[in-house]
């Protein structure tokens, strides 16, 4: 990630004193580049959220609002926010919010 927002905000979510080290294999660069979620969507058969922030800059609304459009049984749900900014605070008491309702229309339990 090399959004000029990205370290910040991925490092926000590091507990303090943590012994987290910002590292990672190079091996796992050959299968980010072979990563494409949206390539499937069409065949998604289940009811599918698509969580959108507007001002994404790690993965950009604009393809995931595409790839939502084709996906047969898919909601979506956007946010005036960051990627890393709905994983903190009020932005994300709103999107885990919406998530709530999503699972409790489709992933009914009975008590």
């Amino acid at each position: 990630m090399t959004a000029p927002d990205a370290e910040p905000g991925y490092l926000a979510l590091v507990p303090p004193g943590s012994d987290f080290r910002n590292e990672v294999a190079a091996r796992a660069v050959f299968d980010i580049l072979r990563y494409r979620p949206g390539r499937g969507v069409g065949r998604i058969e289940v009811p599918t959220l698509f969580a959108v922030c507007e001002k994404d800059s790690v993965a950009p609304s604009g393809p995931t609002l595409r790839y939502a459009a084709r996906a047969p049984r898919g909601e979506v749900r956007t946010y005036p926010d960051g990627h890393f900014a709905v994983y903190q605070g009020e932005p994300f008491e709103r999107v885990v919010a919406d998530q709530v309702d999503f699972l409790r229309r489709h992933v009914p339990v009975t008590a």
